[in-house]
């Protein structure tokens, strides 16, 4: 006889640090996370976004505070994570969505765009493990990392993304690393590789670049964007008890991208 399993997706008691939570893909996280229960703090390297997210977040019914930082900066980190441990008492999970990109044709890509990209989306997804990591080793709890990669990191693109794709790339292979690394402390650590979403970033590029519509849709198998709320499904799951024997993958959100 199973146990009862209709709770498994139940994050009420869990903590939850959610990085590039102001807006995008970022925020859709937090709120569905603490829409699930968790409390959750909301981390932005732009304080105000992450104060307004936090806010909807509270006057929905959940629980949340707000934290400027910026990941890239390992003392700002490791205080974001201080003041969530302090906030709730333990971190369970953390979500590092924060991530830039910076597009320019290979070979007319400079340094300052390759080493910005590259600075945000793994050194500071590797700060945000590495701080989360060590507060759950110390406290024996376990928990869930949740890291953020792309399609990009897997299959090659021609939209001048070769900082981004490397960026990603990396997140995967960091990902897969600590799964083997951690997984003696019962810390599961998993990506989320979404395919072009409906966020303000990709809107923006669209909106530049209309053609740019027409190739991404050219790619992806269902014929459209992601929308910011497919991504929670996703995340829930690695947050929650219903993945408890699932480390170390990569779990593409892609509408098919990299079945080709």
């Amino acid at each position: 006889m199973l146990p009862d399993l209709t709770r498994l997706f139940d994050l009420t008691g869990k903590a939850a640090l959610v990085t590039g939570a102001g807006s995008g893909l970022g925020r859709a996280i937090a709120e569905g996370l603490a829409q699930f229960g968790a409390a959750v703090s909301v981390v932005d390297v732009r304080r105000e976004a992450a104060e307004a997210a936090a806010g909807d977040i509270v006057r929905a019914g959940g629980k949340a505070i707000a934290l400027g930082c910026d990941v890239t900066q390992r003392a700002q980190v490791e205080a974001a994570v201080a003041r969530t441990a302090a906030e709730y008492g333990k971190v369970d999970v953390l979500a590092a969505v924060a991530g830039i990109g910076d597009r320019n044709p290979a070979e007319d890509m400079t340094e300052a765009q390759w080493d910005r990209v590259v600075e945000v989306n793994l050194k500071g997804v590797w700060l945000m493990n590495q701080a989360v990591g060590k507060h759950m080793i110390a406290t024996g709890g376990g928990g869930s990392l949740i890291n953020m990669g792309s399609i990009a990191g897997q299959v090659g693109l021609r939209t001048g993304n070769a900082n981004y794709g490397a960026s990603k790339g990396g997140v995967i292979a960091l990902t897969r690393t600590l799964a083997i690394e951690w997984a003696r402390f019962n810390i599961r650590v998993n990506a989320i590789a979404p395919v072009q979403f409906k966020t303000p970033l990709a809107l923006r590029l669209i909106e530049q670049k209309p053609e740019t519509l027409e190739y991404f849709l050219s790619r992806i198998p269902l014929g459209r964007l992601g929308e910011v709320w497919e991504i929670v499904g996703p995340a829930v799951f690695l947050a929650s008890n219903a993945s408890t024997m699932v480390t170390g993958i990569v779990l593409n959100v892609d509408g098919g991208h990299t079945a080709e």
